[in-house]
């Protein structure tokens, strides 16, 4: 049978793998990477701030305090740096690079959580990483300033999904997806260009699918602090961003993206292989 904690983080997965395409879409479209990481962390300000009218809970601690204002912190220098890796989508290597998370995870969580793994899960992570590697590997690969950014942003976003599983003892996952998007929503806006007239224009055009999109973050999130509940971060983190090989598939039979289909094929079976060695113990 199948455990709880991979169905969550698979469903979380799906869901990011919705919001990934769609932000590429829309930053395709020239659409400010900035302005639409505002949006997203505003849509999850609005959607979790109302569930904490009914989803309210926190331990009154001095540690809980602080880890709320790492989470916040770190998912704002994740966003700032992922959006700034987005602004260089050319770049070959960025991609890849944004998925040493699974590298690095399991490294943070064993020195802050002490979290130690069976040798064969960190062997399945490994060859996650290699499988979604050789999906996503470009013809070139060219090192250059997306590929700094990603790097930086990789290893915040790693200590953010830590701190993330770290907190959920302490108080309701309403309250700390809420409080992990305050400062993006409060910051952003002093990095854009004319931010009153910038955000009017970005609402105007595709709303309700922008809307939509968030809303699969935000069902994406939930399910992924579900999973971290009850699952090892390492592992959880693992196929969360394994779940990415779903969206090859998808390009190959609904949009005929038929270019390095076999690179592709061959990705997504190593991917799959990590996933079953992950999901063993």
């Amino acid at each position: 049978m199948i455990p709880t904690w991979v169905i969550l983080a698979a469903l979380a997965g799906l869901g990011s793998n919705i919001f990934a395409t769609f932000s590429r879409y829309f930053l395709k479209d020239k659409d400010d990477a900035t302005l639409w990481a505002w949006f997203f962390e505003t849509g999850r300000l609005f959607v979790f701030g109302l569930v904490l009218l009914f989803d309210f809970s926190i331990r009154l601690e001095i540690k809980t305090i602080l880890l709320l204002l790492l989470v916040g912190l770190t998912e704002l220098g994740g966003d700032y740096f992922t959006m700034k890796m987005h602004a260089y989508t050319h770049l070959s290597i960025s991609t890849i690079i944004s998925r040493t998370r699974m590298i690095w995870i399991p490294i943070i969580a064993f020195f802050l959580l002490r979290e130690s793994l069976h040798l064969t899960d960190y062997i399945g992570i490994a060859i996650l990483f290699a499988g979604v590697s050789i999906t996503v590997a470009p013809h070139k690969f060219l090192i250059d300033k997306g590929a700094k950014f990603a790097n930086i942003g990789a290893l915040i976003l790693a200590f953010n999904t830590v701190i993330l599983q770290a907190l959920i003892p302490y108080a309701s996952y309403s309250l700390i997806v809420a409080s992990s998007a305050v400062p993006s929503v409060i910051f952003f806006p002093f990095v854009m260009r004319d931010p009153k007239k910038s955000i009017i224009n970005f609402v105007k055009t595709k709303f309700w699918l922008k809307s939509f999109v968030v809303l699969a973050h935000v069902v994406s999130i939930y399910f992924f602090l579900a999973a971290l509940k009850i699952g090892d971060v390492s592992r959880v983190n693992a196929i969360y961003q394994g779940m990415m090989v779903t969206s090859v598939f998808f390009g190959i039979i609904f949009f005929k993206e038929r270019q390095d289909i076999v690179k592709k094929i061959i990705g997504a079976a190593v991917t799959i292989v990590g996933i079953i060695l992950v999901t063993q113990n």
